[in-house]
């Protein structure tokens, strides 16, 4: 009895949505997601003769390319198929990823990094508003969360088996691995665009987008045809959302670009970063998917709050940690909480604005943050030039900044009849 409790509820914790559409749709994101070679990438690039600078400038067109198509890509999910543009975007990283895998000079990486922000553009905004549909058509919106968090959880596993078998690999093959790293990643790309095709389509057809809108479709304006006059319509709401997700941005990336050399100022074994890197995943996951119980208990302005707290003191003592035992310790303080904000906050936009605008409204606001977080990297970096350390101490002066004023600014609330 005692064998069989444990299994019942280890299924449960693992498999909280059984075998619906929300859990096959994490199944795949955890496919799309194991990038072995992520911890290694610079080190390939270099050895196909790229320097630091032009690996630089691959980031910068990858952004570039995600900010440019993030409206556009919000505006297509909210009237058509979502399915069919996530679909679209598995195409695309597939595609992607394989140009990388045969790449061999600066001209082949743009392009697999033009294409990687598009697909990100396309599913950005666009997955959090397909899964919100499949809950409601199993008439269960209020797990919302709970997915979203299952889903981070997800993600994070696949991190973790992705790095640390990365890190297996390239300890007994050395570089001689690096292709085979990126092979790996394709095959689970491809194995995510093969699995969308069993996932429902929930979308309705236009007609139906546009009744809800307006009766009189046919004197819509443009601006109601995209969709913008509705969200136009809550433009107070959307810049306070906004600004939330500004305050709380941790600089996930920042942190994973700076532990590096900070490791091994302290005196880390590079070979185990690797290692490092996915435990902390492993942890972020594990607390993503306890984040709708916080929040049910202590409610989302005092998590959020708290997180920020939490990230501000973990910087602070990162920045003045004497060894690598500190160091490695303070790294994970910090990765474990990373992801608190974006699920936290997505979930209430939700709530906030009509289910069939989810996607613009998401990849509006994704535009924003991702305008700020660019900004906010260079300016880390530009501190970090001349001291990691006080690089850290800049994030956690900006985590302290959070505290109080997520403290202070009301968080816009669904009127009584949306909850």
């Amino acid at each position: 009895m005692g064998e069989t409790r444990i299994l019942k509820g280890l299924n449960q914790y693992l498999l909280p949505f059984g075998t619906t559409a929300p859990a096959r749709l994490t199944l795949i994101l955890l496919l799309s997601n194991l990038y072995f070679y992520l911890p290694f990438y610079a080190l390939y690039l270099q050895g196909k003769g790229l320097d630091l600078v032009q690996i630089s400038e691959l980031s910068i067109i990858l952004l570039l390319s995600n900010l440019i198509f993030e409206i556009p890509g919000g505006v297509l999910a909210d009237h058509f198929s979502k399915k069919q543009i996530l679909l679209l975007g598995f195409l695309l990283q597939l595609i992607g990823e394989i140009v990388f895998l045969q790449g061999n000079q600066f001209f082949h990486f743009a392009i697999a990094s033009l294409i990687g922000g598009i697909h990100w553009a396309l599913h950005s905004g666009c997955l959090e508003a397909y899964l919100h549909e499949l809950l409601r058509s199993q008439k269960e919106p209020e797990r919302y969360s709970e997915a979203l968090g299952y889903i981070g959880f997800a993600k994070s596993t696949a991190n973790f088996i992705a790095f640390l078998g990365g890190t297996l690999i390239v300890w007994i093959w050395e570089k001689d691995s690096f292709y085979l790293l990126i092979f790996l990643t394709v095959c689970g790309v491809a194995l995510a665009l093969c699995g969308m095709f069993n996932l429902p389509s929930t979308s309705k057809n236009k007609m139906e987008i546009h009744s809800e809108i307006d009766p009189q479709t046919t004197n819509l304006s443009w601006l109601d045809r995209l969709g913008l006059s509705e969200v136009r319509a809550l433009t107070g709401t959307l810049g306070i959302l906004i600004l939330f997700f500004w305050m709380t941005q941790p600089f996930a990336d920042s942190l994973l670009i700076l532990i590096q050399p900070f490791y091994e100022q302290k005196g880390g074994v590079i070979a185990f970063l690797g290692v490092l890197i996915a435990a902390g995943m492993a942890i972020e996951g594990f607390v993503l998917k306890q984040v709708h119980i916080f929040q049910k208990q202590f409610g989302i302005k005092k998590v959020l709050a708290l997180v920020c707290l939490f990230l501000s003191s973990g910087f602070l003592l990162l920045s003045l940690s004497s060894n690598i035992w500190l160091t490695a310790f303070f790294f994970l303080w910090i990765r474990s909480a990373v992801g608190i904000q974006q699920v936290l906050l997505t979930d209430q936009t939700l709530k906030l604005f009509p289910v069939h605008r989810h996607a613009t409204v998401l990849s509006l606001i994704n535009l924003g943050s991702r305008l700020y977080i660019s900004g906010g990297m260079w300016g880390i970096a530009f501190v970090a030039e001349f001291s990691i350390g006080g690089a850290f101490q800049f994030l956690a002066s900006l985590m302290l900044i959070a505290t109080v004023l997520v403290s202070v600014i009301p968080l816009p609330e669904p009127a009584a009849n949306q909850r």
